[in-house]
């Protein structure tokens, strides 16, 4: 792992930084000014999020796509995964199946983070793969994840993780919260 410190901006911080109109902006660019010159990466996967919802729209807005792009160009880091993302995405998606998975004889029976359950109420924990790779890019990294996620997926990621450092592991997920 390359170690890195700085912040990782979840693709929710990049739509409302890229949006002056949001109500949220002036309040998720003070989070951002009070980073008092620490590097700002951009996660590949939430870039192709953010281009994907522009492109799927029957009417795109192409005011909204500049004020998008422009703000992908101000942040030229972008990172995507390669080689060194598939240790901590492994380990925390392992803790996750360890902590919320369904044991069966072979493995589990859930296949993917979507398809995770709480055990007693039956609640879908809406882990979605893409916050996990953008959470394990984070960790790669050393960066701290910005992120307005408050879901519950996010935070069985952050539970996830916690339970890795208790372990002694290498992997470390700082997420910070900008709400």
């Amino acid at each position: 792992m390359t170690a890195v410190d700085g912040y990782l901006l979840d693709n929710n911080v990049i739509s409302v930084l890229a949006r002056p109109s949001d109500p949220r902006h002036a309040s998720i660019e003070a989070h951002l000014k009070a980073l008092a010159g620490a590097p700002v990466m951009l996660p590949v996967i939430a870039i192709a999020e953010i281009e994907f919802g522009m492109a799927k729209a029957k009417n795109p807005d192409p005011v909204q796509q500049t004020q998008f792009r422009a703000f992908f160009s101000q942040y030229p880091l972008h990172l995507g995964i390669d080689d060194n993302t598939i240790e901590p995405y492994a380990q925390l998606r392992a803790e996750i199946w360890r902590l919320y998975a369904t044991p069966r004889q072979r493995g589990h029976k859930e296949r993917l983070p979507e398809q995770l359950k709480e055990r007693t109420t039956g609640k879908e924990l809406g882990i979605d793969e893409r916050d996990l790779l953008i959470a394990s890019v984070a960790a790669q990294y050393n960066l701290v994840l910005a992120t307005m996620d408050q879901n519950e997926g996010m935070k069985h990621i952050e539970t996830a993780a916690t339970s890795l450092a208790a372990k002694g592991s290498p992997i470390s997920l700082r997420i910070s919260y900008w709400n």
